[in-house]
């Protein structure tokens, strides 16, 4: 009886959070349908995307943060 009970919570607790993922990915595409264009020149957007990846790998192998 106990596992039966489990398995009900578990499922709603599934269904509560697919519900909730569904109801955010909705507002999100209602939020980013109005949206503009970006006006940021494509070499700009390069040097922020290399920047960005060499910020992660530098912290993730040690080379930048805390030791």
């Amino acid at each position: 009886m106990m596992r039966l009970i489990l398995v009900v919570a578990f499922v709603a607790v599934v269904a509560i959070a697919i519900l909730a993922l569904l109801g955010t990915m909705q507002t999100v595409a209602r939020v980013a349908v109005g949206k503009d264009e970006d006006n940021m020149p494509n070499t700009f957007k390069r040097i922020a995307y290399v920047v960005l990846v060499v910020l992660l790998l530098g912290v993730a192998s040690g080379w930048l943060g805390a030791a």
